[in-house]
C-alpha cells in the first residue's frame, strides 16, 4: 500500500463522517452562502461563448490524456477539440511533447481521427500525403525527393510545438501561446489532492465520444450536484444514492464532490468504532472542464472515469470525451461492478444529456429568457460558474 492510499482513506473517513451527520439530520447537505441567479445569456450569448473558448480552452492548461495513454517513447495520441488538432507523444527521453497535427510541407494531417485505436507507436512520424517524416522532437528526419527543395527551406521545416507538461500522471496542454505551462499556478491548492489519485498508475481500458446539442456548461452542471438524482435518475442510480446529500470541498476553481451512498444510512446511530473501513469514492473537478469519478473496487483495485467536456462550434454544441482507467484490477472485475464500460451509452449519461439538450432548447428559443436559479444546495455548480466569470472577466 502506498502513502497516498492511506491519505485517500483518511479523507474518505472524514467525508463519511460529514455525510452520515447530514443523513442523521434527516437529509441536510453542504450549502453555499447564497442562491446564485444566472441569466440565460451566460449560456446563449455568442460573445461570452467566444470569450470562454479563448480564455478557458486556449489560454489555460487542459487535460489531453493520462500518462499511461502514451506510456513508452514513440507512443502518440490525437487530441482534437475546440477547433484544434494536436499530436501528444512521448519522446526518446520519456518526456511528453505536443505538436500541431500538420505537416510542415503542405499542412496535411499527420494522424487522422480513428487511426488504429487513437494511439500509434514508432520513432518516426510519417506524413500520409508525401511521406515527409519527423523524429520525436519534431525535427524533419526524411524528405522523399529532397532535390526538389532548397536546403534553407528544409532547414526551417519542423513540427509546430504546443505547450505541454506532465503532472502526477496527467498530461496537460495549452492550445495557444509559447511560454511553458504554469501548472502550480493553475492547480494551486488542488495539486496535493490530484497527487493522491495516483493517476500515473492508471491504464486505459476504453474511450468514447458524445456530441450533444447543448451548451458545454449545461453539461458540466449535471455532474456537479445530486439534487436531481431521485427524479431524473429514478430508473438508474436513485436506489444507490441519497438525493441532495453531498459533501463539497472547495479548492478555488477546482473542487471535490462526494455523494451519499444509501448504505451510509445504516451507520446513523452506530458507534463509529464499529463502522466498516471507509471506501474511497469522489467526483473531482479540474477547471475548466474535466470531471474525474474515482473510487475503489475491492481491496486493491481502483478506477477513474474521466469526462472532458468541450465547447463545440456554436454556443449550442458540445463534445464530451469519455475514458475509463483502472489500476490493480482486471477489465472483467470493473465490468462486474459497473456493467458497460462505455459511459457515453450508460443510462445515467443518456438521462443527463437528454435533459441538458432540453434546457438548451428552452434557453435558445425566441422570446422570454429566464434566469437559471442555482440553489445553496448546489455549491459545486455555483463554484464552477463563479470561476468562469472570474477568469473570463464578464459580469453576471
Amino acid at each position: 500500500m502506498t502513502m497516498f492510499h492511506e491519505v485517500r482513506h483518511a479523507q474518505a473517513r472524514s467525508v463519511r463522517q460529514r455525510l452520515v451527520a447530514h443523513i442523521a439530520t434527516g437529509g441536510s447537505t453542504d450549502l453555499a452562502p447564497t442562491v446564485l441567479r444566472l441569466p440565460a445569456r451566460c449560456y446563449t450569448d455568442p460573445t461570452q461563448w467566444a470569450a470562454e473558448r479563448q480564455a478557458l480552452f486556449e489560454e489555460l492548461p487542459v487535460i489531453a490524456c493520462l500518462a499511461q495513454d502514451i506510456p513508452r517513447p514513440g507512443d502518440r495520441a490525437l487530441f482534437e477539440v475546440a477547433g484544434h488538432s494536436v499530436l501528444i507523444l512521448r519522446d526518446d527521453d520519456g518526456q511528453v511533447r505536443a505538436f500541431r497535427n500538420r505537416c510542415a510541407h503542405r499542412s496535411a494531417q499527420l494522424m487522422r481521427p480513428g487511426d488504429d485505436s487513437g494511439v500509434r507507436r514508432g520513432r518516426r512520424i510519417v506524413c500520409p500525403f508525401h511521406g515527409w517524416s519527423y523524429d520525436l522532437s519534431g525535427r524533419l528526419a526524411n524528405v522523399p525527393g529532397r532535390a526538389g527543395f532548397d536546403p534553407q527551406t528544409l532547414e526551417d521545416c519542423r513540427l509546430s510545438p504546443v505547450a505541454a507538461a506532465e503532472k502526477d500522471g496527467v498530461v496537460f496542454v495549452r492550445l495557444r501561446g509559447d511560454e511553458p505551462l504554469d501548472l502550480p499556478g493553475h492547480l494551486r491548492g488542488f495539486a496535493p489532492v490530484l497527487a493522491t489519485l495516483e493517476l500515473a498508475a492508471m491504464s486505459p481500458v476504453q474511450t468514447s465520444r458524445l456530441d450533444a446539442r447543448t451548451n458545454w456548461k449545461i453539461a458540466i452542471d449535471t455532474y456537479a450536484e445530486s439534487y436531481h438524482f431521485s427524479v431524473l435518475h429514478a430508473r438508474s442510480i436513485r436506489d444507490a444514492y441519497i438525493s441532495d446529500v453531498a459533501a463539497f470541498d472547495d479548492y478555488g476553481a477546482h473542487w471535490v464532490l462526494t455523494f451519499a451512498e444509501r448504505a451510509l444510512a445504516d451507520l446513523v446511530g452506530m458507534p463509529e468504532q464499529k463502522w466498516p473501513e471507509a471506501r474511497h469514492a469522489g467526483t473531482y473537478f479540474i477547471f475548466p472542464n474535466t470531471v474525474l469519478v474515482a473510487g475503489d473496487i475491492g481491496p486493491n483495485g481502483r478506477f477513474v472515469r474521466m469526462f472532458r467536456i468541450f465547447p463545440g462550434e456554436t454556443p449550442g454544441e458540445m463534445v464530451c470525451l469519455f475514458s475509463v482507467h483502472i489500476a490493480g484490477l482486471s477489465v472483467e472485475c470493473y465490468q462486474a461492478k459497473f456493467g458497460t464500460i462505455d459511459d457515453s451509452k450508460s443510462d445515467v449519461t443518456l438521462e443527463d444529456y437528454d435533459v441538458a439538450e432540453g434546457i438548451w432548447s428552452n434557453l435558445a428559443a425566441a422570446g422570454e429568457k429566464p434566469d437559471l436559479i442555482v440553489g445553496r444546495n448546489e455549491p459545486a455548480v455555483q463554484a464552477f460558474h463563479r470561476a468562469i466569470l472570474d477568469r473570463v472577466g464578464l459580469p453576471i
